[in-house]
C-alpha cells in the first residue's frame, strides 16, 4: 500500500471511528497530519477573514477621502487620511478592551451621515489580535447573509454590521426580528464568546428601531430594541473644542485634513472628507434629466426600496419628474447621459450615484443597479419630506421591482401618504411575486375600502399558503369574526410551522374553552421556543393544579438558564405584581433578590422598583445607589425622581447626561423651560432627542413653535416616530385659531408619510367633519398629484390593476 492510499484509509478511520484506535495502531504522525488538515478545512469555512489578512478599508465601507495636491512632496499619502481620536473612539476603545478580556459585546455608533462612524470602528479594530476575524455577511442579501452563518460563527469574530438598519429594519420585518433574536443568543452564550458585534445607524433608524410602540398597537421592533438599548454610543457631527488641538496636529501632516478644516463649513470636516459638499453642489447643478434621476433614487431610497435601485426604475420614472419644456429638450440618449454626469466621482470620493459591480465569485444582477451617496440619501430625506413622487414613480416600481419585500415597503410608504390606489397596486405586485405574506394586507385592504367585501378566493389563497406569518394572521382574523373553529385550525397550522405567538394565540384559546391540558401543553411549547411570557401563564395553570413546587421549579429553572436578564428581571416584576397565585409572587421576588445579591445591574434596579411601588423608599434608594456604582444610567434616573430637593434632583439628572442619557437630557430641558430659559431648553432637547429620547421631538417641535421657528417645528414633528409631536401643533394652532396653518400641517403630515397617521385622521373626524375635501380624502385616499380620490374598489384577488 501506498504512502497516499494508507493515508486516506487512516482519514477515513480517523473521522468514521476514533481517533484512539488510530493512534494505538502506531500512527500518530498521520493522524496530527489529518487532524490538521481537517481544522484548516474547517477555518477556511468559518464566516470571515483574519484581520491581520485585510489591508483595504474601503472593502469595509468606509468612506472614500476627498483627494489634494500634495504641496512639495512626492510621497504617496496614505489610503486614509490621519485619524483624530475623539472622546467616542475612547470608549469604542475600551469596549473593544472588555471584548479582548472575554466579553462579548454589541456597540453601535449612532450619527448623521458621514460623521466618521465606520471609519471609527475601522479604527477600533486595530486594536484586536491579529489573529481575530471580521465577518461583514453581505451576500445574498445582508440579514440572509447574516442569518445563513450566523450559527458558524467562532470566538474572537466581530460581525461587521455597518449601516445595521439594512440587517435589522428589513422590509420583511420578521427577518430582521429573527435576526436581532439569534444576535442577543450568540451575546449571551459565553460558550461561543468572545465576540465583538459593531453597527453604525442614522439618529431615525435608531428611534424607529429602539422606540417603544404606542399603547396598543403593534410592536415590530421588539427583538431589535432588546438587542441595542443601551448598546448605542454617540458620534457627533463635530469636533469638540478640546479636541482641536489634535485636530490641527493632524492636519497639519495631511494635506486633506488641512484642505477639510479650512473649507469646511460650522466644522463639519468629516462630512468634508468626504465630499459630501460636492455631492450637494453637484445635485443642485446637475442638468434636469441627471437630477431627475438622482431625485427618483433620493426617493427610491427614503420611500424604503433599498440602498440600491435599479436601472430600469430610474429610465422609467424619471422622465415623470421633467416639465414638458425639459423633456422636449431632453436628447434620446438623455438616460446616458444623466448617468454619465451622475457617477462622476469627485475630487476622489464616489460620486451621487454609484454603478454596483459583483465581486468575483458573487452572481451577477439581473440588471444594472445604482447605489446612491449616503449623504445625499440623508439630505434626500430632509430636502424632500413633503415630496409625493409621480404616478409614473409607483407605477415603475410596481414594474421593475422584484423583491416582494422591498415592494411591500414601497406599498407602505404609499399608504403612509393616503395613496391607497398605489397601495393596492403594489402589494398586488408583491403577491405575483411571491410573497404570501402581502395576501393578508390585500385582505386588510379589501375589507376597508369594498364595505367589507370577502373575496373567498383571496381566504382561500392565503389559507393555502405555507407561511407561518400568514397562517397566523389570518387565523387572528377569524378569531375576530367569531369564527373560532377556522381560527385554531390555522394557529394549529402556523404554530407547527415555527410561528410562537400562534402557540400563544392557541393556547390562549384552549385555556378560554376550559381545556386546560391542551393549554399546559402549548404553553410548554411556547417557553421551549423561547417566548418569556408563556413562563407565566405556564407557572400560574400549574400552580392553580395544585402544582406549586413545580411551578417554582420551572420558574428557577427558567430564569436562571433561560432569555436575556433584561427580559426576565422585568418579567419576574410582573409576575410579583400581577401573578393570581401568591406562592408564585412570593417565588418570583425571591428570584429577584438572588439576582441582586449576585450583582446583576438589571435585577438590582427592578427589585428597586419593587421597594418604590411599595413605598420603602429608604429600601429602594439603597439598591439604586448600589446600582449606579455598578453603572447604571437608570437608577440614576431613579434617585433623581426620588431626591429630598431641587438641587439634588438636577445633579442626579445632570450626571445620566453626561453619559449620553436622553431621558435625563429632556428632563433638565424641561426644568429649564419652567425657569424661562427657552434657548436652554431647545438646546437640551435637540441634544435628548440626538441621543433618542422619544419624548423628545414632540417636546422639540412644542419649544420650537413657541419659539417662533415654525418651519422647523413641523419637521422635528414629523420625524416624532410615536407620532405625538403632529398632534400637539394641531390641536395647538387649531384652539388658536391658525385654520390656514391646520390646513398646511395636514397637507405636510400626510405628504410625508407622517406614521401618526391615525392622528390626523382622527383630527379630521373631530375638527373638520364638515369639509367634503377632507372627509373624501380620508375615506379614499388621494392621487399622486394630491386630489382626493374618486370612489373606488380593491376588487377580487385576480383583479387587473
Amino acid at each position: 500500500m501506498t504512502g497516499v492510499d494508507r493515508q486516506a484509509v487512516i482519514r477515513q478511520d480517523a473521522i468514521a471511528r476514533d481517533d484512539a484506535r488510530v493512534y494505538q495502531a502506531g500512527r500518530d504522525i498521520i493522524v496530527n497530519e489529518v487532524r490538521a488538515s481537517q481544522h484548516h478545512m474547517l477555518r477556511e469555512q468559518l464566516p470571515g477573514r483574519a484581520i491581520s489578512e485585510i489591508a483595504d478599508p474601503y472593502a469595509w465601507e468606509v468612506h472614500r477621502a476627498i483627494t489634494v495636491e500634495s504641496a512639495g512632496s512626492k510621497e504617496p499619502l496614505p489610503t486614509l487620511p490621519m485619524y483624530v481620536e475623539r472622546e467616542h473612539d475612547r470608549r469604542l476603545r475600551d469596549g473593544v478592551r472588555q471584548v479582548v478580556e472575554g466579553a462579548s459585546k454589541l456597540v453601535v455608533l449612532v450619527g448623521g451621515s458621514s460623521t466618521g462612524k465606520t471609519r471609527a470602528c475601522w479604527e477600533a479594530i486595530q486594536c484586536l489580535p491579529p489573529t481575530w476575524r471580521l465577518w461583514h455577511p453581505i451576500e445574498p442579501s445582508r440579514p440572509e447573509a447574516a442569518l445563513a452563518s450566523l450559527d458558524a460563527v467562532e470566538p474572537r469574530t466581530v460581525l461587521w454590521l455597518n449601516e445595521t438598519q439594512h440587517y435589522l429594519l428589513t422590509p420583511n420585518g420578521s427577518l430582521g426580528e429573527t435576526l436581532a433574536a439569534r444576535l442577543r443568543a450568540l451575546l449571551r452564550d459565553p460558550e461561543r464568546g468572545p465576540v465583538l458585534v459593531l453597527g453604525t445607524l442614522w439618529h431615525e433608524y435608531w428611534a424607529r428601531l429602539t422606540v417603544p410602540p404606542a399603547l396598543g398597537a403593534k410592536d415590530a421592533h421588539s427583538q431589535a430594541r432588546a438587542l441595542l438599548t443601551g448598546c448605542d454610543l454617540h458620534v457627533p457631527d463635530t469636533f469638540a473644542e478640546s479636541e482641536a488641538e489634535r485636530l490641527s496636529r493632524a492636519a497639519a501632516v495631511d494635506p486633506r485634513l488641512a484642505y477639510a478644516v479650512e473649507h469646511a463649513e460650522q466644522g463639519h470636516i468629516t462630512q468634508y472628507l468626504a465630499g459630501a459638499p460636492a455631492l450637494v453642489e453637484r445635485y443642485q447643478n446637475a442638468p434636469a434629466a441627471a437630477r431627475a434621476v438622482i431625485d427618483v433614487a433620493m426617493d427610491a431610497g427614503r420611500l424604503g426600496i433599498g440602498p440600491t435601485v435599479p436601472l430600469s426604475l430610474l429610465g422609467a420614472a424619471a422622465p415623470a419628474y421633467l416639465t414638458d419644456l425639459q423633456w422636449e429638450q431632453a436628447t434620446d440618449d438623455w438616460l446616458s447621459q444623466a448617468l454619465e454626469y451622475a457617477t462622476v466621482p469627485l475630487r476622489g470620493a464616489r460620486g451621487p450615484l454609484a454603478r454596483i459591480r459583483a465581486r468575483p465569485g458573487e452572481p451577477e444582477l439581473h440588471e444594472p443597479h445604482y447605489r446612491l451617496a449616503d449623504y445625499l440619501d440623508q439630505n434626500g430625506r430632509s430636502e424632500r419630506i413633503y415630496k409625493v413622487p409621480p404616478m409614473a414613480f409607483w407605477d415603475a416600481a410596481a414594474h421593475c421591482i422584484r423583491d416582494p419585500a422591498a415592494l411591500m415597503t414601497l406599498a407602505e410608504g404609499a399608504h403612509d401618504r393616503w395613496r391607497y390606489r398605489h397601495a393596492v397596486q403594489l402589494v398586488r405586485a408583491a403577491i405575483r411575486a411571491g410573497d404570501d405574506r402581502a395576501l393578508i394586507e390585500l385582505i386588510a385592504l379589501q375589507h376597508r375600502f369594498d364595505d367589507g367585501g370577502i373575496d373567498q378566493a383571496l381566504h382561500q389563497r392565503a389559507a393555502e399558503s405555507t407561511d407561518p406569518y400568514t397562517l397566523g394572521k389570518l387565523a387572528t382574523r377569524h378569531e375576530r369574526a367569531g369564527r373560532r373553529a377556522e381560527a385554531e385550525q390555522l394557529y394549529e397550522r402556523a404554530a407547527n410551522a415555527g410561528e410562537i405567538p400562534a402557540l400563544v394565540y392557541l393556547a390562549h384559546l384552549k385555556e378560554e374553552a376550559g381545556n386546560r391540558n391542551s393549554a399546559v401543553r402549548l404553553y410548554q411549547r411556547a417557553v421551549d421556543s423561547g417566548d418569556i411570557r408563556s413562563i407565566g401563564k405556564l407557572a400560574e395553570l400549574r400552580a392553580s393544579a395544585g402544582g406549586e413546587d413545580g411551578a417554582r421549579r420551572l420558574l428557577e429553572d427558567a430564569y436562571s438558564t433561560t432569555f436575556d436578564p433584561r427580559d426576565r428581571h422585568s418579567y419576574l416584576k410582573v409576575l410579583s405584581d400581577v401573578a393570581s397565585n401568591a406562592h408564585l409572587r412570593r417565588t418570583a421576588l425571591s428570584l429577584l433578590g438572588k439576582a441582586a445579591d449576585s450583582g446583576e445591574i438589571d435585577a438590582i434596579v427592578t427589585l428597586a422598583e419593587v421597594e418604590k411601588k411599595a413605598k420603602r423608599y429608604r429600601e429602594a434608594k439603597v439598591l439604586y445607589r448600589k446600582a449606579v456604582k455598578l453603572g447604571s444610567q437608570d437608577a440614576m434616573m431613579r434617585l433623581a425622581e426620588l431626591a429630598k430637593n431641587e438641587v439634588e434632583e438636577v445633579e442626579w439628572y445632570r450626571q445620566a447626561a453626561v453619559k449620553g442619557n436622553g431621558a435625563a437630557l429632556w428632563h433638565l430641558a424641561c426644568m429649564s423651560d419652567a425657569q424661562g430659559d427657552l434657548v436652554k431648553a431647545i438646546q437640551l432637547m435637540r441634544q435628548a432627542a440626538e441621543c433618542g429620547e422619544p419624548d423628545a421631538r414632540w417636546g422639540l417641535s412644542e419649544l420650537l413653535e413657541r419659539n417662533g421657528q415654525m418651519e422647523e417645528a413641523e419637521f422635528v414633528a414629523l420625524s416624532d416616530p410615536d407620532g405625538q409631536g403632529l398632534s400637539e401643533l394641531l390641536y395647538g394652532r387649531d384652539e388658536g385659531g391658525d385654520a390656514t396653518g391646520v390646513d398646511r400641517l395636514i397637507r405636510r403630515g400626510v405628504d410625508a408619510g407622517y406614521r401618526g397617521g391615525f392622528g390626523i385622521g382622527a383630527f379630521i373626524e373631530s375638527r373638520r367633519s364638515g369639509e367634503p375635501y377632507w372627509q373624501q380624502a380620508r375615506r379614499y385616499g388621494l392621487e399622486a398629484d394630491g386630489r382626493p380620490s374618486d370612489p373606488w374598489r380593491v376588487g377580487p384577488l385576480d383583479h387587473d390593476a
